[in-house]
């Protein structure tokens, strides 16, 4: 037997209509909701509950860490977390973790906007509730090293979750332990984020060369670079670039220090925590089985590195 008949009878995922055993139940995988090079999410249901079952090639997953990271986050009953309901293995083919439904993802939802951008109260609420959960992340001990809106979403109205912000797709979190690895990154790219989210872009969102991305966030810290970046923000947004900027390294964030300043920014615009979303329907409640636990370019980049 060849090397390429070997590997043709491993790694193979498992295709709508299957059924996964899991520790006491069964899944059957009723449509897909996303896919990458190494694994696919399907939509389940666990009695009456609609779920998400993701699944990985079992010889390239990094599932394990996922699992980990949600391990950590229901036992700490950390609120922007999804519950993981099982997880498991089909050795040789695949893994599989078992989790709450989400609803669409930041990115495709401030996709859909007529302008492709949030409105100040939906961007500032998502900012806000987006940085509770990394906080959430970094006192378990995890940095997640992937911050993005396509990592963010709201749960589904049906669980009476809509107006919960939660984080997911841990592929490439990592312990901060380590030396290399540090909490002021995340909190760089959540800023990112939140300019994306408030004015709908950002100056590097057409560069594709990671020098020259690295070279725009350069320059969106000084002069013009800085008017053009913080273009049309909160006057809060330059403050929070300044604390994010003068943060060690190895430094512990200030996250009640650095809340506040969204939170004041919030009462001053009169805006209530429970406002709609500007995704939402008032007269309905969404039901929609669109999923957000895709993968990530930067996830799928790192599993081909791991080969």
């Amino acid at each position: 037997m060849t090397s390429v008949e070997i590997g043709l009878e491993k790694d193979r995922l498992p295709a709508v209509n299957d059924e996964i055993r899991g520790d006491d139940r069964t899944y059957r995988l009723l449509q897909i909701l996303g896919d990458g090079g190494y694994g696919t999410v399907f939509l389940s249901q666990d009695g009456d509950k609609r779920i998400a079952v993701k699944t990985e090639k079992y010889s390239k997953s990094m599932l394990h860490i996922e699992v980990n990271v949600l391990k950590a986050a229901n036992a700490a009953k950390a609120k922007h977390f999804c519950d993981l309901i099982d997880y498991g293995s089909n050795k040789p083919d695949y893994v599989f973790m078992v989790m709450t439904l989400l609803y669409k993802d930041l990115h495709k939802l401030r996709s859909e906007m007529p302008e492709r951008r949030f409105g100040i109260s939906t961007a500032l609420r998502l900012g806000m509730q987006a940085f509770r959960a990394i906080e959430e992340l970094h006192r378990m001990g995890f940095i997640s090293r992937d911050i993005k809106p396509g990592n963010f979403a709201p749960g589904q109205r049906s669980n009476k979750q809509g107006k919960i912000i939660f984080m997911y797709d841990f592929g490439l979190a990592r312990r901060y332990l380590d030396k290399d690895l540090g909490r002021r990154d995340d909190l760089e790219s959540w800023f990112y984020m939140l300019i994306e989210i408030t004015r709908g872009t950002l100056p590097w969102r057409l560069v594709t060369d990671r020098t020259a991305v690295q070279a725009a966030k350069q320059n969106g810290r000084v002069g013009a670079g800085r008017t053009q970046m913080l273009f049309e923000t909160p006057r809060q947004y330059d403050i929070l670039l300044q604390w994010i900027d003068a943060l060690a390294f190895e430094a512990t964030p200030d996250y009640d220090k650095i809340y506040k300043l969204l939170d004041d920014l919030r009462e001053e615009k009169n805006i209530r925590m429970n406002e709609h979303w500007d995704w939402e329907d008032e007269t309905s409640c969404s039901t929609t089985t669109n999923t957000v636990t895709s993968y990530s370019d930067k996830e799928l980049r790192a599993k081909k590195e791991n080969k």
